[in-house]
């Protein structure tokens, strides 16, 4: 069985708007054992909509559109729907009476072209919608139906969630089959270098199957698996899970919507361990990510992006200052020294870089260096980096993170 998803509006077409509703509607029909094979956007032009539904009910069963049934000129999804279908619009009483009801209730005067919201395509099922203005409806065929739902999301959330997902299952008798999904994450190498170690698994396994995402130092490894009820799509899952942990090991630091800096500041907590960070050119993001744990092991976090403000916290003569710094990785070493001893927190976690060459257009190369000061000594780390300055900047903030993380780790052993 196969699904398409229509997303109606000039507004996401000009960048206006986000589909956030697409990605919504997807996940509940994976979760019912439903196939998504394209997603759609079309702006509010009858000539193209009537050809993207067209060419949808040609491919799939289901076909759910959101957007453009509002009660404006260009909210055009019923006169496409209509005219697809060969069906005339026509007015049903009683969603006139609903859509009433509301503006009663919330205080505001109905203008006359909420009237065009009561006019759905003759013979299809009406959607009732108790959050808003704009009922749903369903035109049926033999083997097609095409669902209408509004583009406000709480309207379009509550629709699936009470209305559409109720009908698929009884009308395309759902009842067993469902699609479940895990993700893991991983950090420490790009997504080549990850592919690499499991493209095999990616291009061989078709249940369950596994593909990455990335984003700036954060790959995602995607399983998803079909099965007759929940039980079996997760052993599926678990076996894949425990192959690709054997082949990536302590690259993986999380799952699903977990994050590194929040999985850090659980392990400190539990290890009854704090934290102080001291930040040059990362500019206060590794901080900021802790601080959004709300962890109380994350005691102090101070970003010095310039010298004067590095010396005075290292309470250093221009001379001695000036001496140390030419050493990078001895300048980051004591960066992090002073933290831990300043802030009284058993780890100080230091992130110093400087530029050494410009490439082109607000791209440099950065020679950046890591140091976090234990109770045993210092661990440090150095890297190469390159690209835009926000990209090197979120790169290095994770890699410090990586590091005290994989220091976490140790102490288990």
């Amino acid at each position: 069985m196969k699904a398409e998803i229509i997303a109606i509006g000039s507004e996401l077409l000009l960048g206006q708007l986000v589909d956030t509703n697409s990605s919504y509607i997807a996940k509940r029909l994976a979760e019912n054992g439903i196939e998504l094979v394209q997603t759609t956007t079309v702006g509010d032009d009858l000539r193209r909509m009537k050809e993207v539904i067209r060419e949808a009910i040609h491919r799939s069963q289901i076909v759910i559109t959101t957007g453009g049934i509002g009660p404006t000129e260009d909210d055009l999804t019923r006169e496409a729907m209509a005219e697809v279908f060969e069906r005339p619009l026509t007015f049903q009483p009683h969603l006139m009476e609903q859509i009433e009801d509301l503006f009663k209730k919330r205080g505001f005067r109905m203008a006359e072209n909420n009237r065009k919201q009561a006019y759905i395509p003759e013979g299809s099922i009406p959607i009732e919608n108790p959050k808003g203005t704009a009922p749903g409806f369903i035109v049926e065929t033999s083997n097609v139906a095409v669902i209408s739902i509004p583009g406000v999301p709480v309207e379009m959330e509550y629709l699936m969630e009470n209305r559409v997902i109720p009908y698929l299952r009884n009308r395309f008798e759902i009842k067993h089959q469902v699609i479940q999904l895990k993700v893991l994450r991983a950090c420490g190498l790009g997504e080549s270098a990850i592919g690499l170690q499991i493209k095999d698994l990616m291009k061989e396994s078709q249940n369950p199957s596994v593909g990455t995402l990335a984003s700036i130092g954060d790959i995602r490894i995607r399983i998803a698996a079909k099965a007759e009820n929940p039980e079996e799509a997760s052993t599926l899952i678990q076996k894949m899970e425990k192959e690709i942990r054997n082949r990536l090991g302590t690259l993986i630091y999380g799952v699903d919507n977990e994050t590194l800096h929040g999985n850090i500041a659980k392990e400190l907590e539990r290890l009854n361990l704090t934290l102080s960070v001291v930040e040059t050119l990362t500019g206060g993001i590794i901080s900021q990510k802790l601080a959004s744990t709300n962890s109380n092991s994350f005691i102090q976090g101070m970003v010095l992006p310039y010298q004067t403000s590095q010396r005075e916290f290292l309470n250093l003569s221009n001379k001695e200052f000036d001496s140390l710094r030419e050493n990078s990785k001895r300048f980051t070493e004591s960066l992090a020294q002073k933290a831990r001893n300043e802030f009284k927190t058993d780890f100080g976690l230091a992130m110093f870089g400087k530029i050494v060459e410009k490439q082109g257009e607000g791209e440099y190369r950065i020679e950046t260096y890591y140091s976090l000061s234990t109770s045993t000594g210092i661990e440090g780390q150095e890297y190469l980096l390159g690209g835009e300055l926000w990209m090197v900047r979120e790169r290095a903030a994770i890699i410090a993170l990586d590091m005290l993380r994989k220091y976490i780790l140790k102490l288990h052993e």
